[in-house]
C-alpha cells in the first residue's frame, strides 16, 4: 500500500527543464487531473508574456529567446575572438494542476502560452515586455514594472498593477462577491465592465482624470489622514488623501482603481 502512494504521487509531478541554444523551445504540459480548474504560476525578470485560453486539456508553453541587435566585433584585451552566451533556459514544473515556470536572470525570453480556459493566473513580469491574456475563466493576478498590461474577454475577478504602462481590460462577467483592484503609477486605467455588475467604486488619479459611463451613485467620503513621525524635527507629518466613491447598480463588492500620472476609464458593455 505504502509502494503505491508513493508511486501515485511520483506520476502526479512534470518537472522539465530546457537549456539549449535553439531560438525557440515548445513544451506540452499534461495536467494531473485533465479537465478540472488549475493554475499557472510564473514570474520572470526580462520578457513578454501572452497567455491564452482555450478548450484543451494540456498547457501548451512556447520560449521564444530575443536576439538583440548584433554589435559591431571590437578586439578586445586577449586578442581572441569573443563567443557570446545565447542560451536559453527555462523550467516548467507540474503537480495537483498546478503549472509553474521559472527562468534563469540572464536573457530575455518571451513567452506564448496556452491554458486551458478555467485556469487562474498568477503573473509578472518586471523589465521588456508587457503582459497579454485573453479568454480565461478564474482569478488573475498580474504584475508588470516596465509594461502594458492587456486582459481580452476575462470572466471572473482581476487585481493588476504596473509601475510603467497602461491596464486595459474587458471583464465579460464578473465573479459574484469579490473584490478586484486596478493601479498603476504611470499610466491610463481603461476597464469594460458589464452593465449589469453591482460593485462599490474607490477611485483616485493624482494628476489625471476620471471618465464614465456607469450610472455612479456618489457617496460623500471624508478625506482620509494618516500622521506619522517626520524626518526631521520630531513633528507629525500629516498627509491627506482624497477617494472619489460611489455605487453602481445598488452596490456590491469593493473595485479600487488607482494611479499617478494618467487617467481613469470606466465603461459599460
Amino acid at each position: 500500500m505504502k509502494f503505491k502512494a508513493i508511486k501515485s504521487i511520483a506520476v502526479a509531478i512534470l518537472f522539465l527543464m530546457v537549456a539549449n541554444s535553439s531560438a525557440q523551445e515548445k513544451i506540452t504540459v499534461p495536467l494531473s487531473n485533465p479537465g478540472s480548474s488549475g493554475v499557472l504560476k510564473m514570474g520572470i525578470v526580462s520578457g513578454a508574456i501572452t497567455i491564452t485560453g482555450y478548450n484543451g486539456k494540456e498547457v501548451v508553453v512556447v520560449g521564444t529567446r530575443r536576439v538583440g541587435k548584433k554589435r559591431k566585433s571590437e578586439p578586445n584585451k586577449y586578442g581572441l575572438k569573443k563567443i557570446s552566451n545565447n542560451s536559453m533556459e527555462f523550467s516548467v514544473e507540474e503537480y495537483g494542476n498546478t503549472v509553474k515556470v521559472e527562468t534563469t536572470p540572464m536573457g530575455t525570453i518571451d513567452f506564448d502560452i496556452k491554458v486551458p480556459v478555467n485556469f487562474s493566473l498568477k503573473v509578472s513580469t518586471v523589465n521588456r515586455g508587457f503582459i497579454q491574456v485573453s479568454n480565461i475563466k478564474g482569478a488573475i493576478e498580474v504584475s508588470n514594472v516596465n509594461g502594458k498590461i492587456t486582459l481580452k474577454d476575462i470572466t471572473g475577478s482581476v487585481s493588476a498593477d504596473t509601475v510603467n504602462g497602461d491596464i486595459v481590460a474587458n471583464l465579460l462577467k464578473v465573479t459574484p462577491n469579490t473584490a478586484m483592484a486596478f493601479s498603476s503609477l504611470n499610466g491610463v486605467l481603461d476597464v469594460t465592465f458589464p452593465k449589469s455588475m453591482k460593485a462599490d467604486l474607490k477611485l483616485k488619479s493624482d494628476r489625471g482624470e476620471i471618465f464614465t459611463d456607469f450610472d455612479l451613485q456618489s457617496k460623500p467620503q471624508k478625506a482620509k489622514v494618516t500622521k506619522g513621525r517626520a524626518s526631521k524635527g520630531g513633528a507629525y507629518k500629516v498627509k491627506v488623501e482624497n477617494w472619489i466613491t460611489g455605487s453602481i447598480n445598488g452596490g456590491g463588492p469593493e473595485i479600487s482603481f488607482k494611479t499617478f500620472n494618467g487617467d481613469i476609464i470606466l465603461r459599460s458593455k
